[in-house]
């Protein structure tokens, strides 16, 4: 960079939409490379592709590739550009060069990011002078292509949601699968919530598959930094890893700027993040602006292309060759500023860049760290710029900037348990391959019940054994078939099948919904927002399963107003405290709708009643605090412990890696057992494993929600502590003061 960050910050601080926005600098020096050799070297055309390249391996690859030559699974995590897909291409080609039968499989969680390898590794085969029939097979491959890609092509490259369609005719496999010697899976902590617990059974069915073909392949896994990386890869795949962690990359000294948009309320949050992406353009530096939206993206890029040239937007929608085009003008330098969604958060190889603008918190330290590791060239200084907007977790970690920057990130979040997921693997299972008792090893310790469950509801049937006799029970020698066809396209691995929803205007389906998501967001009059564009509903029926729209003309809102029910159906695990219990367990959770707000900012215009709006069921996974001794806590009880669930909500994404609307929350004067009580729930039924992580931590939850509030410099409470703008009772009531005493008391603070 030519020029000096601390005179850009001086500038900054001259222009006249600042106003102290600036909260606080940390400065990361610089690192220096440490190389590392390999004994026995890597095969010739290999290494001279290197020395021509003049690429010396890191140390962190080299250590990957040791380890993959001595049999291990092993997970990587090192920073963003620091050479993750050459660690793990790397000892897949050598194994091509002395198995001249193995293959393998390299699953990205988008395609775009397939096809953006497909081109390094193309160039790469080319000027190895190696043939290996590397190809991309997803749902955009011609029909033609892909019958001579199955039997001939040694390198696939693909994502889950193909994968998912295609084992029910892995006959058609059979040679890939024989031979499949490497599963890589990149961009690992993208495998979390619901769709991480769909793809951790998915891997599951594909490895008994492949392990009825004879094969038992190794798999790599790269991802960004996380807690706990090897239970995640352990759930996420069945096997035993081994951790690669100490990067060995070099980087320039990279400072990072922390913004309150809070400071100036005359200007919004984007407009000042418009401002910023043009100062730092305007100065010299290559910028990539990240957005919360693709509309913002759009608008951003608009902005700031009014004061400084060069500027373009970036997000998904656009076609391939548009997209292509964008990359190859930012990483020739043609473009100075790229607006973007977290599109270009994953490893798509733009180069890098010299700053990077973050437009609101992206929702976790671990997208924080992928989103400015794009700012930095080998060895040149770097700037990231983080904008935080008006909210309870953006306060909390303005003023506690270390939980960005000194602890480690949050835990992706898999389960293994819920019946929901499960079942709809174990049909797809039964299609692919007969279920037999022995399949427990795969499916855990719920596969028997489950089982047993979809033969009650007829979903499989039993087959006849190899002697043709029809046995009568689910015994060792019994097995199971599917009782229908092409189970695999009756679910989503991103979501919960619980009927789809169609979101329509002009005859155009914008959006497909759950219909839980249509109650809640997409309810009669409500103004729903579809990338950052809002619109009116007009037509509601969910027994059709579609909803009509229209574009809104107005800046107006929607909150909805609801009753939440909550019932322990049972216990599993209880932590006694003294003045305090907690628990976790199972519950049902009902949630009524029964209005709704029109509002503009935050001033309600009109209030709007709803009648024959069907509850919201499910049954679910909860944590939750039965307070036993009331002392010291004075104020009003209702709020006070409203107040503190809306705090221990809000601070919920530092602990798992989810976004605080995939859980919810009620509190209760007289709750479990007829104490107060705050519950805590997985917002999908069945649970994802978002509780249980809570009531592991929850002394760091409460403290954390305790600083939060008790921090806070409001007076009764605001937006940026016990206030949530989805609340169903409307704020009311809320107590900030006894929040805090409750908090206290949970935190082991008194």
């Amino acid at each position: 960079m030519p020029f000096d960050i601390k005179s850009f910050l001086s500038i900054l601080a001259n222009q006249k939409w600042y106003k102290g926005q600036i909260i606080s600098v940390y400065e990361v020096p610089p690192q220096k490379a440490r190389f590392a050799s390999l004994t026995p070297p890597l095969p010739r055309k290999i290494e001279s592709y290197l020395t021509a390249k003049d690429i010396q391996l890191y140390s962190h690859q080299a250590e990957v590739i040791r380890k993959v030559r001595e049999g291990k699974n092993v997970v990587l995590t090192t920073a963003t550009a620091s050479g993750k897909s050459l660690a793990f291409i790397l000892p897949v080609l050598e194994k091509f060069c002395y198995d001249k039968n193995a293959t393998a499989l390299f699953l990205y969680p988008m395609k775009a990011l397939s096809y953006d390898q497909l081109k390094s590794l193309y160039d790469m085969e080319r000027e190895m002078g190696l043939a290996f029939n590397i190809a991309v097979y997803d749902g955009d491959t011609p029909k033609k292509e892909r019958g001579r890609i199955r039997g001939q092509s040694r390198l696939i490259l693909s994502n889950p949601h193909a994968f998912h369609q295609y084992l029910g005719w892995h006959r058609l496999w059979e040679r890939f699968f024989r031979n499949l010697k490497f599963i890589v899976i990149d961009e690992a902590h993208w495998y979390r919530g619901i769709y991480g617990s769909n793809v951790a059974l998915l891997i599951r069915r594909l490895r008994r598959i492949l392990r009825y073909y004879g094969s038992d392949p190794q798999f790599i896994l790269a991802s960004a930094t996380m807690a706990d990386p090897i239970e995640h890869a352990n759930k996420l795949v069945g096997k035993q890893f081994e951790l690669v962690d100490d990067d060995g990359s070099a980087h320039g000294k990279k400072t990072y700027v922390l913004w309150d948009t809070g400071a100036n309320p005359s200007r919004s949050e984007h407009q000042q993040a418009a401002d910023l992406f043009a100062h730092c353009v305007a100065s010299g530096m290559q910028t990539l602006c990240f957005t919360v939206s693709r509309k913002m993206a759009e608008l951003t890029a608009l902005w700031a292309g009014e004061k400084v040239p060069g500027i373009a937007p970036y997000r998904a929608g656009y076609l391939p060759e548009e997209r292509r085009a964008l990359e190859k003008d930012l990483k020739e330098g043609r473009l100075r500023g790229i607006a973007s969604t977290n599109a270009l958060e994953l490893g798509v190889d733009i180069g890098g860049l010299d700053a990077v603008v973050i437009s609101g918190w992206p929702g976790m330290v671990a997208s924080f760290r992928q989103q400015s590791g794009r700012a930095g060239r080998s060895g040149q200084d770097a700037l990231v710029i983080q904008i935080f907007f008006n909210g309870p977790l953006e306060s909390f970690l303005l003023k506690n900037p270390s939980y960005i920057f000194a602890n480690p990130s949050e835990q992706a979040i898999i389960t293994l348990d819920n019946d929901y997921i499960l079942k709809n693997h174990l049909q797809c299972a039964a299609e692919e391959l007969p279920l037999e008792k022995k399949d427990e090893e795969w499916f855990g310790a719920g596969y028997i019940e489950a089982v047993k469950a979809l033969i009650k509801e007829g979903s499989i049937h039993l087959v006849t054994d190899y002697i043709g006799i029809r046995q009568k029970a689910f015994r060792r020698s019994k097995k199971y078939a599917y009782n229908g066809k092409n189970a695999a396209r009756k679910f989503n691995l991103s979501s919960f099948e619980d009927g789809e929803v169609k979101l329509i205007c002009d005859g155009d389906v914008l959006e497909v919904l759950s219909r839980r998501q249509a109650i809640m967001e997409a309810h009669p009059g409500a103004i729903y927002l579809h990338q950052a564009e809002p619109y009116r509903v007009k037509e509601f029926n969910l027994d059709e399963g579609m909803i009509v729209v229209e574009p809104a003309k107005n800046n107006f809102y929607t909150t909805t107003l609801s009753r939440t029910d909550i019932m322990v159906n049972k216990v599993t695990r209880v932590e006694k405290h003294g003045r305090y219990n907690l628990y976790l367990g199972r519950v049902s959770v009902s949630e009524q709708i029964y209005g709704y707000m029109l509002k503009t900012y935050d001033k309600v215009i009109s209030h709007y009643d709803l009648d024959g709006i069907p509850p919201v069921k499910i049954d679910t996974v909860a944590t939750w605090i039965q307070i036993m001794d009331l002392k010291g806590i004075p104020g009003d009880l209702e709020g006070g412990l409203h107040a503190a669930e809306h705090a221990l909500i809000a601070v919920t994404p530092l602990l798992a890696m989810c976004d605080r609307w995939d859980v919810g929350g009620v509190s209760i004067i007289n709750g479990y057992g007829g104490k107060p009580a705050i519950y805590i729930y997985d917002g999908f039924p069945g649970g994802i494993g978002i509780a249980e992580r809570l009531y592991s931590h929850f002394g760091d939850l409460a403290k954390r929600a305790y600083e939060l509030v008790k921090e806070c410099d409001c007076k009764d409470g605001c937006p940026r502590c016990v206030m949530s703008y989805k609340c169903g009772n409307n704020n009311e009531p809320l107590d900030k003061h006894c929040s805090i005493k409750i908090l206290e008391l949970i935190a082991g603070k008194n």
